[in-house]
């Protein structure tokens, strides 16, 4: 097809571990939605950035954090994750915890009382500290209060990627095992294939010989076809299914973007416009 059989092999390979990798990521974007996996994440991280202070329960009840919210819970467990927010602008969080600390009563001017009760000695720090340099002006206090959680969701974002990537690589794993995709095993028999012009083969036309296409399926290097005869070769195969899960890591836009790259590839330049 290309003239080449490297290019060929990797191309099969790229297009091997990409589907891999979008099957498992949709498997774990699937699995997230369900469990409501980013509401969890960023409700546990709000928390983490008040240490668990009741203004949390607040700002949740606030119809700027959560407009779906009926705004009545007495505690978290009654918060309901099926309408809990899975995004929060700073500004909005910002502009709720002012409202939440004011309490529809206290002006701006005289907040520091009230950030001086809070009990919690970090919260209680940083709050005033970032109300002194705000020097009265509440828009100012508010793109600092902004800055902060935007700074502390950093972090829990990356926790919540390293959870998604370990999850997407035990779907890849199953998937693997499932299929037999074992990668040094497709790599050897993509090249045999291509070496043997097997790969060169056209794809038969729809119709009468639709079912020659489907059979075409079998030469895949991949499924349980040949089940192993010995405990030994399933050992082996471990190797194979551990770097075909972990190219799952990679993600899926990065194999199919890797692979425009490859069949891009020209002797003589760049195309023209």
């Amino acid at each position: 097809m290309f003239g080449s059989t490297v290019l060929e092999v990797a191309i099969g390979m790229i297009v091997c571990f990409g589907s891999v990798a979008l099957i498992a990521s949709s498997i774990q974007e699937a699995a997230a939605s369900i469990f409501r996996l980013r509401a969890r994440t960023l409700l546990a991280g709000i928390a983490q950035l008040l240490n668990g202070h009741p203004l949390v329960l607040d700002i949740y009840n606030h119809a700027l954090v959560n407009p779906r919210g009926d705004g009545r819970a007495k505690n978290l467990d009654e918060l309901s994750l099926k309408v809990a927010p899975s995004y929060i602008k700073p500004l909005n969080f910002a502009r709720a915890l002012v409202d939440t600390l004011q309490r529809g009563q206290i002006a701006f001017a005289n907040l520091r009382p009230v950030l001086e009760s809070i009990s919690d000695p970090q919260v209680r720090l940083c709050l005033c500290s970032m109300y002194d340099r705000a020097a009265g002006d509440v828009a100012a206090f508010e793109v600092q209060i902004a800055q902060w959680f935007d700074s502390g969701m950093e972090r829990i974002s990356g926790a919540y990627k390293r959870q998604a990537q370990f999850w997407a690589f035990v779907f890849a794993l199953a998937l693997t095992i499932a299929f037999n995709i074992d990668a040094s095993y497709v790599l050897t028999k993509l090249w045999a294939m291509s070496a043997a012009g097997m790969l060169h083969l056209p794809v038969p036309p729809p119709g009468p010989n639709a079912h020659d296409a489907l059979s075409m399926l079998d030469q895949l290097p991949i499924g349980w076809g040949h089940p192993p005869s010995r405990y030994l070769d399933v050992i082996y195969m471990i190797p194979g299914w551990l770097i075909t899960a972990s190219s799952s890591l990679f993600g899926a836009p990065f194999w199919f973007g890797l692979l425009g790259k490859v069949t891009n590839l020209r002797g003589t330049g760049e195309k023209p416009a």
